[in-house]
């Protein structure tokens, strides 16, 4: 892809002082999420531990509490599967939110859940602080050993399961104001590409990929009034081919759509600046 290096340059410099929305940080927390649904898969209590703070709290229970619990559950006989999806990162200063659809299995129940981690970075280290699981369907449950299987697709090397699949994920986020998009831009790299939606306010977008012979992916940005933007924009990457918008008025909502050039697997990124209002989603 080919672009005015004024502009890229321009908004890679609103980006780069914002040190919580570094790409380290993120992969870092990323890094340690897939780790911690590792040790809780293999049963490693201690290893599991490790990834939490001594001041977390959940449920009524802190640091102890959780180990004794958890010490507990682990014993128990079967097989543990936890499967991670759609991982999204928030980062403001020293503080982080991690927000997942979690799939779990074990000999008895099976569901499927949004997880959110919040995290406190200490001693520049990720620790979970809190957690909460709210379910995204009714658990499955069986009499015997049998357990009905999750529709398993290709995962990557780290554990991280196709997203080429239908799916939707949606963080309601309600504003009196009306957001106003102010720029989408677009980066290529070798292996991704990624792109930012700068916000005049903080306004998390909905989200849904489809695959098939029209592989894309669809953002929806609630309460936008008015949209002076390109309706299409040419670009021709390795992976992203066109960007196309449409403001429906009716609903208020931006629908931005990402056309894919392969129906391929894909590994979607998102994250938020909250200081900068600046939304980005990266395709690899």
């Amino acid at each position: 892809m080919k672009r005015a290096a004024a502009p890229l340059i321009f908004f890679m410099a609103l980006l780069c002082p914002v040190k919580f929305a570094s790409a380290g940080n993120i992969d870092d927390i990323r890094s340690n999420v897939y780790a911690w649904a590792d040790a809780w898969q293999n049963r490693n209590i201690k290893h599991y531990m490790s990834f939490y703070s001594p001041a977390f709290r959940s449920k009524g229970l802190d640091f102890n509490g959780w180990l004794q619990k958890k010490t507990e559950f682990f014993q128990r006989p079967g097989n543990i599967r936890v499967q991670i999806s759609d991982l999204w990162v928030f980062i403001e200063g020293k503080n982080a939110t991690a927000r997942f659809v979690q799939r779990y299995q074990d000999p008895k129940v099976l569901d499927v859940g949004e997880k959110t981690l919040v995290l406190v970075n200490s001693k520049d280290k990720w620790r979970i602080i809190s957690e909460e699981w709210k379910p995204l369907a009714m658990p499955v449950r069986t009499t015997g050993t049998q357990v009905v299987p999750l529709n398993q697709k290709k995962s990557t090397s780290d554990n991280r399961p196709s997203d080429t699949a239908i799916r939707k994920v949606t963080i309601n986020t309600k504003t009196p104001n009306k957001t106003i998009v102010k720029s989408i831009k677009i980066k290529t790299e070798k292996d991704y590409e990624e792109v930012f939606i700068a916000l005049n306010n903080y306004s998390i977008p909905e989200v849904q990929s489809i695959e098939g012979n029209r592989p894309r992916i669809v953002i929806y940005i609630n309460n936008v009034s008015s949209w002076s933007g390109q309706n299409k924009m040419s670009i021709n990457g390795k992976l992203i081919k066109q960007i196309r918008t449409c403001l429906q008025r009716d609903t208020e909502k931006l629908r931005i759509v990402l056309d894919l050039k392969y129906a391929d697997d894909y590994i979607i990124d998102q994250t938020y600046d909250r200081k900068a209002n600046i939304y980005s989603i990266a395709i690899r």
